[in-house]
C-alpha cells in the first residue's frame, strides 16, 4: 500500500467511527477493572456529556450504553460504498499514533514537564492510568477537535467570511477553551500561566494534526501521548 493511499483512506471519518467505538470500549472496561479507583468522572467533556444526557432524562447507569450504542451505529452510517477496509490499516494507525503521541511526550519530558507537571500515576494505579489516558483521547478530541473547532469555523465563516481568517481564529478560540477546560471542576488543576500557554500550544498542535490527519489518528496520539506522560 503506497504512503500516500494510506494517508487518504486513514483519515475517513469511517476509521474515526470505529476508533472511537474501540476506545470507548476499552475505557469502560478499565473503569469497571479499575473499580477501586475514587474517579468518578476523569475529564471536563466527559462530565459535560454525561450532564447533558442526564439532563435528557437518561438514567446515570444508562450513559455509558447509549455511548457505545450511538458509537456501533455510528460505524455503518459513516461508512462509504467502495471504502477500503483492512486490518492493516488499523495496525498502521496505531503505529503512526504511537510515534506522533512519543514525539509530543519525549518532547514535554525535554523541554517543559519539569517546570509545569509532576510526574507519576494519577488514579494510584496502571489500569486506573491507562483508563485515564484513553478518556482524555476520546472525549478531549471528540468536544475539541470534531465538534467545538468545527462548529467554530462554521460559525467565524458566517461573521467574517474569510476563510483563512475564520479558521486561524476558530483554530486559536478552541484551543485556549481546550487549555481553560483542565482547570474547570473540582478534579481541575490549578491555574498557572505557564501551564495553560503549554495547554494553549498543544491543543494547536491537537487541531493541526487532527485537520490533516483526521480523529483516527489524533485521538490516538492523545492517548498515548497522555500514557507517555502520565506513566513514564
Amino acid at each position: 500500500m503506497m504512503v500516500s493511499n494510506y494517508l487518504k483512506i486513514s483519515s475517513h471519518r469511517f476509521y474515526g467511527a470505529v476508533t472511537t467505538l474501540v476506545m470507548l470500549l476499552l475505557y469502560e472496561i478499565l473503569i469497571i477493572w479499575e473499580s477501586s479507583s475514587s474517579i468518578v468522572i476523569r475529564n471536563a467533556p466527559e462530565a459535560w456529556l454525561r450532564n447533558l444526557l442526564n439532563f435528557l432524562g437518561i438514567s446515570h447507569y444508562h450513559i455509558s450504553f447509549v455511548m457505545i450504542t450511538a458509537a456501533i451505529l455510528a460505524v455503518p452510517l459513516l461508512y462509504q460504498r467502495g471504502l477500503e477496509v483492512r486490518k492493516r490499516i488499523f495496525l498502521l494507525l496505531v503505529i503512526e499514533s504511537i510515534g506522533w503521541g512519543a514525539v509530543s511526550g519525549l518532547l514535554i519530558k525535554l523541554i517543559m514537564v519539569k517546570l509545569f507537571f509532576m510526574t507519576g500515576t494519577i488514579s494510584g494505579s496502571i489500569i486506573g492510568d491507562l483508563g485515564l489516558a484513553i478518556g482524555a483521547g476520546l472525549f478531549e478530541e471528540l468536544f475539541f477537535r470534531v465538534i467545538l473547532t468545527s462548529s467554530l469555523i462554521w460559525i467565524c465563516y458566517k461573521l467574517i467570511r474569510l476563510k483563512w481568517l475564520s479558521i486561524t481564529v476558530a483554530v486559536i478560540t478552541a484551543s485556549f477553551l481546550f487549555s481553560l477546560a483542565h482547570y474547570v471542576g473540582n478534579a481541575g488543576d490549578s491555574f498557572e500561566i505557564y501551564s495553560f500557554l503549554f495547554r494553549f500550544l498543544a491543543g494547536l498542535w491537537f487541531t493541526t494534526l487532527y485537520s490533516v490527519r483526521g480523529f483516527a489518528v489524533v485521538g490516538l496520539t492523545h492517548a498515548f501521548y497522555d500514557i507517555f506522560i502520565i506513566i513514564f
